[in-house]
């Protein structure tokens, strides 16, 4: 084992300085609520075996519940459990810390770019588009290994960025300090900053880049941009106002801009994919569940029984949908339809997820400790297993170009987009 592995095993072991005067937790009430968490895992995920060796999960349920032989607080025993869920590597099931609980976090947002951790949001000295490289002088890619074992994602590659992007955020909690030291490049020079942590409550700790977060429709002369960063309810209504506003405008191509969009619901992709098909049309191929038959529990495959239907204004123009790597949930149901039934031309980088993931979670509260458990109990069938969105157009952009979009210099990806669309239309006219 080498240096750094010993003094990130000895961080993790340290006693948090801001759990000394929280409650403590006995063995008794920390086993019954593994127990309660191993039990909605087993009874209510829709196949706790579809990924998942289940020798291996019982020798994993084992060796955490030998470790609660002694007061611990709800931090402790997070720390402990939550490997239990992440193993199922389902985006929707996750184990949460309780409500209310003050969560220390950095003073600043991260997102994993090129593999490099690149700073989005900061409210410290800590520049916008700098390359985190240590923490305390450990190599962040030393640390994002050891918190793999809390990545919830199905694919490598989505978990670190996850992890990146959103869990490390909150590291001064995991490791209970409070002043750090940055090791960072900046305009390809090597700095440090010393900083101290702040609360969740007063900078929040969120998996979505700081932005503006609001569905927009522009005119880029005879092209129309859409842009839909979430999918959230609460924008269903601005979405379609915005869509509208694109029919309204006579255009003959349209982008619709869903990079880093982390999905939200169903309803909203819903009401915009019926501007698209032209015959009632199955959103998903099928969903996953448990099935309680006379030989037993068993996993099938049915039918998912959401349809897609037509909207009152079709739109029929030229389609383009601009993505990236960054797309989870509802936005997967919105690229996976897409792609399946061959509706437009996709543009930009491949998901790090698959297109298929768990869905439809319950929430759960543990007895005792009160960490909140998310289950998916439904796993919903876009495209053949495995598979992820791939872009019929694949726009490569290099590191200095992805951290100009997020920190929101300029947008080499769009404006890429933009002339393959231009040059298409040309084309087009051309053979007209």
């Amino acid at each position: 084992m080498n240096k750094i592995s010993y003094i990130l095993i000895g961080i993790f072991l340290i006693v948090s300085t801001f759990t000394i005067a929280e409650r403590f937790f006995t063995p008794e009430q920390l086993r019954e609520d593994l127990d309660f968490l191993v039990s909605r895992v087993i009874e209510n995920y829709y196949d706790p075996w579809y990924k998942v060796n289940e020798d291996e999960f019982w020798d994993l349920v084992a060796k955490k519940r030998a470790q609660l032989d002694h007061e611990l607080t709800w931090l402790e025993f997070y720390k402990i459990a939550t490997p239990l869920i992440s193993i199922l590597h389902d985006q929707h099931s996750f184990l949460s810390p309780p409500r209310g609980v003050e969560i220390k976090v950095f003073p600043f947002r991260m997102r994993r770019v090129n593999g490099h951790a690149v700073v989005v949001d900061s409210i410290c000295e800590l520049p916008l588009g700098s390359v985190v490289t240590k923490v305390n002088d450990i190599p962040i890619e030393s640390i994002i290994e050891a918190l793999e074992i809390y990545g919830i994602l199905e694919t490598t590659e989505s978990r670190l960025n996850w992890l990146t992007n959103f869990f490390f955020q909150a590291l001064p909690e995991w490791w209970g300090i409070e002043k750090f030291e940055i090791t960072y490049l900046y305009e390809d020079e090597e700095k440090t900053l010393k900083i101290e942590t702040t609360n969740a409550k007063d900078y929040k700790w969120v998996t979505q880049p700081a932005r503006k977060r609001s569905p927009s429709f522009e005119l880029h002369g005879s092209i129309g941009i859409l842009k839909i960063p979430s999918f959230d309810r609460s924008f269903q209504r601005e979405i379609i106002d915005r869509m509208e506003e694109a029919l309204d405008s006579h255009i003959i191509d349209l982008v619709i801009d869903v990079r880093a969009n982390a999905g939200g619901f169903i309803e909203p992709v819903i009401s915009l994919l019926g501007y698209f098909v032209d015959k009632p049309t199955e959103l998903a191929i099928g969903i996953g569940s448990k099935s309680h038959t006379r030989e037993g529990v068993k996993f099938t495959v049915s039918k998912f029984n959401v349809h897609i239907y037509p909207a009152v204004k079709l739109f029929s123009g030229r389609l383009w949908i601009l993505t990236d790597e960054n797309v989870f949930s509802a936005n997967l149901l919105f690229l996976g339809f897409l792609s399946r039934e061959g509706i437009g031309t996709i543009l930009g980088e491949r998901s790090s997820e698959t297109a298929n993931f768990g869905s439809q979670w319950k929430g759960y509260l543990l007895p005792n400790t009160k960490c909140g458990v998310n289950i998916s109990s439904i796993r919903i069938f876009l495209l053949e297993e495995g598979m992820r969105i791939e872009p019929d157009i694949p726009i490569i952009l290099s590191l200095e170009e992805k951290i100009s979009w997020l920190i929101g210099k300029s947008d080499p990806m769009l404006d890429e987009a933009l002339r393959i669309v231009e040059r298409a239309s040309g084309e087009q006219n051309n053979k007209d």
